[in-house]
């Protein structure tokens, strides 16, 4: 019998990140092309990301939580907003939900506290807000396309009927500037320091008309002293001081795709929005595409995003294989790290809406969550769990022939799982699954298995997660 002769080698599994823009069978094992509920800390594969009941905060003790209360019963949230407001000296800020039914409630942030129906106003479709000082009173302003614009003043609403019906509301320079989508596709502006003044004149407000082929206005943003518009496959910057006659408009950047309206977000020194050719980072010049290894996006129109905690965060529709059950508004949170360009994902959630709150020594971003117990609001934890129970983490290196057509046994793969895991060994048509336990020591994982295309995935129903780079030896057969 004529023997095959084999060649031994070792392959190290890098922790890298996620590659979505190379070909599976092109893909280097230091890089993975699907990874579930898991992140990447420090070169090891831990359960970072995931989301506790959302919590208020307790002003003077910083750094401790308390639970806010349980959502009125029946309610589904469509919007969150974060109502800034200081009365008599001390903060009292307030977290104001909108239901998909209209009708909005607050609770506050900085105390204990039930939730409050606002009376004699319903904001329908999708909707927007911002802080205003009003009078030295801290107001929030509030519109959609479906309702009138309005003036939410402690618990008390005043409609602006004399206003358009805006997509998005901003300040900017002590006015406030709206835009309206549609055949308009205006930008409007009131009176200086006066949200109720909408009278087009000289003096008091006015509007901007775009008459080319960039499509509606979708949002505008106050940012390194100027106003940007953004519009669906444009961005403009206007120069606007107390004096309109001054205002002037520029044009900086044509999107050859369309810019979606809930994913521009200001991230601190920078714009991040999602176009149809990704996510584009804007430093109030230029944009550039910012993470060019997103996963593919489907319906960009649902998503939504926000800034917290240095990171760019993605509610999306996106391609999460078995971990997709049922209807979703979204299925994935993508947390997408703005310096150092770390994503991971949670997937198999449905996220409805989020929103971001920066206030005092409070930090947090809040999203509404379809459960099967109805509605819940959660803030993101590093518990790598959803409401107490763990998530189903995935990890998977390429499943490739290593760029080579020759046939290949894994021989053994060792690695260190501080909890239970399990390792699931691709070959060609077949898959092998071996279970570890916990240690604080290398486990070595005795496979012995064939094929042309091999590839690892790893598998954790834990928590908490710190499985180490698996070591593979693979054994080559040389073929005359």
């Amino acid at each position: 019998m004529k023997r095959i002769a084999t060649t031994s080698r070792t392959l190290h599994v890098g922790f890298k990140g996620i590659r979505t823009t190379t070909d599976e069978s092109a893909l280097d094992w230091d890089y993975t092309p699907a990874m579930f509920n898991y992140r990447i800390e420090n070169g090891i594969l831990t359960g970072g990301i995931g989301l506790d009941d959302a919590a208020g905060f307790l002003p003077g003790f910083e750094g401790m939580r308390r639970d806010y209360p349980s959502l009125p019963a029946g309610v589904t949230v469509k919007g969150i907003f974060h109502y800034r407001r200081r009365f008599q000296g001390n903060y009292d800020d307030r977290l104001v939900i909108q239901t998909t039914s209209g009708a909005l409630y607050y609770t506050a942030v900085f105390a204990s506290d039930t939730w409050h129906a606002v009376e004699g106003y319903t904001l329908a479709g999708d909707a927007a807000a911002v802080n205003y000082n009003y009078d030295g009173k801290d107001v929030l302003l509030m519109c959609s396309e479906e309702s009138a614009f309005a003036v939410l003043d402690d618990a008390t609403v005043k409609e602006v009927l004399t206003a358009p019906r805006f997509s998005s509301v901003t300040v900017h320079n002590e006015r406030v500037y709206g835009t309206v989508r549609g055949e308009s596709q205006q930008l409007w502006f009131s009176d200086d320091f006066d949200p109720e003044n909408w009278t087009v004149s000289a003096e008091e407000g006015g509007y901007i008309s775009f008459q080319d082929e960039c499509g509606d206005a979708l949002a505008a943003v106050s940012f390194l002293g100027y106003l940007y518009i953004f519009r669906e496959h444009g961005v403009y910057r206007l120069t606007a001081y107390g004096d309109q006659s001054e205002f002037s408009l520029k044009k900086l950047f044509t999107a050859t795709g369309r810019i979606y309206k809930d994913t521009i977000v200001l991230c601190g020194d920078r714009i991040i929005f999602l176009t149809d050719e990704g996510i584009f980072s804007f430093d109030g010049y230029t944009a550039t595409p910012a993470m060019k290894e997103l996963p593919p996006v489907t319906y960009p129109s649902h998503c939504v995003a926000a800034y917290h905690d240095g990171a760019y965060w993605l509610a999306c529709i996106t391609n999460i294989g078995e971990l997709a059950e049922g209807a979703y508004t979204t299925n994935a949170l993508v947390r997408c790290g703005i310096r150092d360009g770390d994503m991971c994902m949670l997937a198999g959630e449905d996220i409805l809406t989020l929103c971001a709150l920066r206030s005092h020594t409070a930090a947090d971003i809040v999203l509404a969550v379809n459960t099967d117990e109805g509605c819940r609001l959660a803030s993101v934890s590093d518990k790598g769990t959803v409401f107490g129970t763990p998530t189903q983490k995935i990890y998977r290196t390429p499943f490739n022939d290593l760029f080579s057509p020759a046939f290949k046994t894994v021989k053994d793969v060792t690695l260190t799982t501080e909890f239970p895991l399990e390792l699931r060994v691709r070959t060609d048509g077949d898959t092998h699954v071996f279970s570890l336990g916990a240690s604080e020591f290398p486990q070595t994982v005795f496979v012995g298995k064939s094929g042309v295309k091999i590839g690892l995935e790893l598998r954790s129903s834990s928590g908490l997660c710190g499985v180490t780079q698996p070591v593979v030896r693979i054994e080559t057969e040389n073929r005359r």
